[in-house]
């Protein structure tokens, strides 16, 4: 698109805020997950909700597509298009519109973020069910409704889509569609049900089928009382059983469990909890034949123990709380090395929703994770695979200094695996406006990044063989490509229904990229009684 072009439009979008700038321009279409390879035209910054169904009707009219971005945390993330694009960033979208207490629901526009929704709740002795990510301190609610987030709550309230009442929606258009009970003419968004769950469609979209600009979430009284425990275990498989007896039991609002090497940066980052704490393992001499014998690289993290889990469990009276956290001593204790003292989720409890560096991404680094649900009958099974494979890759991991930590957890009934992979690349400098004591951003590391993109890629098929399911699908996890046909079908018709021109957010959840075959990948190293393998 010409300049003289660019102009004329930035001249039509009037109040909302315009930049055309090289620097914006390369910040907004990039982020860890890659670099955009059509850069955007433009980004546009709506200042309040009238002014995004004008911008969007604007853009699409002109053939100009249009990609949704928050708090900045959705991976842009290699985004092909044959027809220019233009990013909207919806945080100036901010407010809190609406505290209703006595019909107990909250309206906000999308770009709140969880911790100015959780500070204006406080005082008032309430929150949502699900009250945000780990992210929460600058991640938007209308981001977590698009890539359908989870961690405060989700052990015992699910996702971001679980608790979602109502949607004000823009759709390719330019028109707004309110979903839920306030889809009815009159009607206050306090209940999702209205007909057909129109809310639902939405969720989850990464805003292929729209963008959400307001969202309307339940409230509860906040609880009279929590209580935190820790344990640690010594091996993958026995963290992975740990989470899903609790899960069964229906007795926590979350857990979530570190690695040995999330463990190491805890106590880097002054956590003495596993202090005098004995993880090592010595193998049996026969395991480590078979290991010779199967020609794995190096050992299994199972042999090298440390692994700790963490648990929050909530209630109506300390009564309660003690008696929840009995329930999960009684479960623990036998099949863990021994608690540990719970500094750990009490510090995050007690600083929920704000930036914490040490549990989330190591300073100078690069960090990008991969992320998959399972039935918790699986968890074990898929925690010694998904550790298998990263061994058969030692070699190649270790060349390139990558390191990877994980995090385990579950969300109601299922089973949550989040690796992340760590390595150092000029991406961080991208980041450095928000960060600007972080020094001197270090040249590309592209071998090392070709790498990271490719072990991503083939654990999330190596996972999909084992039956996962993915939230913040956007352009990373695979999705109608692994429909039944029909499903296929349904999805496309509704694309196509929404968003005939293909603009809304180009090949997000593969939609609107032609036909896909369905491929069918055999990891034959992978037999199914791994675990017998011990």
């Amino acid at each position: 698109m010409s300049e003289s072009a660019i102009g004329f439009l930035t001249s039509l979008l009037g109040a909302a805020r315009v930049s055309t700038s090289a620097a914006d321009l390369a910040y907004f279409s990039t982020d860890i997950a890659g670099e955009a390879t059509l850069a955007p035209v433009m980004v546009v910054r709506p200042g309040g909700l009238d002014d995004v169904g004008r911008v969007v009707k604007l853009l699409t009219d002109l053939n100009i597509a249009i990609v949704p971005r928050g708090g900045g945390f959705s991976a842009h993330g290699g985004y092909q298009a044959e027809v220019p694009n233009a990013i909207l960033d919806l945080s100036d979208l901010n407010r809190i519109v609406d505290i209703n207490e006595a019909d107990r629901f909250v309206t906000v526009e999308a770009g709140c973020t969880w911790a100015a929704l959780n500070a204006a709740l406080l005082p008032l002795g309430l929150r949502t069910p699900f009250f945000g990510p780990l992210t929460g301190q600058a991640s938007t609610i209308g981001g977590a409704a698009s890539s359908n987030a989870w961690f405060f709550g989700s052990g015992a309230h699910g996702t971001m889509a679980d608790n979602v009442i109502g949607l004000d929606v823009v759709l390719a258009d330019g028109s707004l569609v309110q979903t839920g009970a306030a889809a009815a003419e009159g009607r206050a968004p306090f209940l999702r049900h209205f007909g057909p769950d129109l809310t639902g469609m939405f969720l989850g979209d990464c805003g292929a089928f729209g963008l959400k600009v307001r969202v309307t979430l339940p409230l509860i009284a906040r609880p009279a009382a929590e209580g935190y425990v820790s344990f640690a275990f010594e091996r993958f498989e026995d963290i992975a059983d740990a989470h899903a007896m609790l899960a069964r039991e229906d007795v926590v609002a979350e857990q979530w469990g570190f690695d040995p090497e999330g463990n190491e940066a805890l106590a880097r980052a002054g956590f003495k909890f596993l202090e005098g704490v004995t993880f090592a393992h010595d193998p049996s001499p026969e395991y480590v034949a078979r290991l010779k014998e199967r020609q794995v690289v190096g050992h299994r993290t199972t042999l090298r123990g440390g692994f700790s889990l963490h648990v929050v469990v909530e209630g109506t009276s300390e009564r309660e709380v003690e008696t929840k956290l009995g329930r999960v001593r009684r479960l623990m204790i036998p099949i863990a090395i021994k608690e540990l003292p719970n500094a750990i989720p009490q510090k995050t409890r007690e600083n929920a929703l704000r930036t914490l560096a040490p549990l989330l991404s190591p300073a100078g680094e690069n960090q990008i994770p991969v992320q998959g649900f399972f039935p918790l009958s699986q968890a074990s099974a898929i925690a010694a695979v998904t550790d298998e494979y990263f061994i058969r890759h030692h070699a190649e991991i270790a060349k390139h200094n990558i390191r990877i930590t994980t995090v385990t957890g579950t969300v109601g009934n299922a089973f949550v695996l989040e690796p992340s992979l760590l390595w150092t690349d000029r991406w961080h400098a991208l980041h450095q406006r928000h960060a600007p004591s972080a020094g001197k951003a270090p040249p590309a590391n592209t071998a090392a990044r070709d790498v990271v993109m490719r072990l991503r890629r083939d654990l999330i098929g190596l996972w999909g063989a084992y039956g996962a399911s993915y939230v913040q699908v956007g352009r990373t996890y695979p999705y109608t490509s692994q429909l039944s046909s029909a499903a296929r079908a349904f999805a496309d018709a509704i694309k196509r229904a929404l968003d005939p021109r293909g603009l809304m957010n180009p090949g997000a959840l593969q939609l609107g990229l032609g036909p896909a075959p369905k491929t069918s990948r055999k990891f034959v190293e992978f037999p199914q009684n791994l675990l017998e393998e011990r």
